[in-house]
């Protein structure tokens, strides 16, 4: 009886892990104002996705009552990169900087200069997303390597910021889905924030 009762448990589980998004149309306060033009380009650089083992989509997995992860993807549907930019982009409209969402294959070679004159930038903000991924069983761990760099028109660098590490952001053993797809997109959030707001990266952009 112990035992139905243990696998019963576990297969409920799994039954929540399956199907799962998390949404990143949670846009960061950025603490940086200005008027200039800004090209933002966030490109995937994760490994698994370069292998095509996982899709851009991917965001992390939900563990169901055995361990066995199941994907959890964007809620938009867009590939992560794609929603990187866009709640950049929207963040610092609202700064009042004129900036335009550029798009580039994940792997391919991002050449700043050519990007910015694509976009008719004085500055491109590149975010390189060498790690973002979720992990959720009981309690939720964010494992993130994010890597942003400024450029002026001509392609040079101006400054650079490194946000990297694996984050607990704690857990629920009634509902863990229900509270990672709160906990991950507020540390997501929370992630852009610090990543733009060091010194070099606000003067670079004003």
């Amino acid at each position: 009886m112990r035992l139905l009762l243990i696998v019963l448990t576990a297969l409920a589980a799994s039954g929540c892990a399956v199907g799962n998004k998390h949404g990143y149309n949670i846009g960061p306060d950025l603490a940086v104002q200005g008027t200039r033009s800004v090209g933002v380009v966030a490109q995937d650089a994760r490994p698994y996705v370069l292998t095509r083992e996982k899709t851009p989509d991917f965001v992390g997995v939900q563990r169901g009552g055995f361990g066995n992860p199941f994907n959890i993807t964007t809620d938009s549907g867009r590939p992560l990169a794609d929603d990187f930019s866009m709640a950049i982009v929207n963040s610092l409209s609202r700064k009042g900087f004129k900036s335009t969402a550029l798009s580039v294959a994940p792997g391919s070679a991002a050449d700043a200069r050519a990007l910015a004159a694509r976009a008719g930038a004085e500055r491109l903000a590149l975010v390189m997303i060498h790690e973002w991924k979720s992990d959720t069983y009981q309690n939720t761990a964010l494992h993130h390597d994010l890597i942003l760099r400024v450029f002026d028109a001509n392609g040079s660098e101006l400054a650079n910021n490194r946000i990297a590490g694996r984050t607990d952001l704690g857990g629920s053993a009634i509902n863990p889905p229900s509270h990672a797809k709160i906990a991950v997109p507020q540390f997501y959030r929370k992630t852009l924030e610090e990543l733009f707001g060091a010194d070099a990266i606000v003067k670079s952009l004003r």
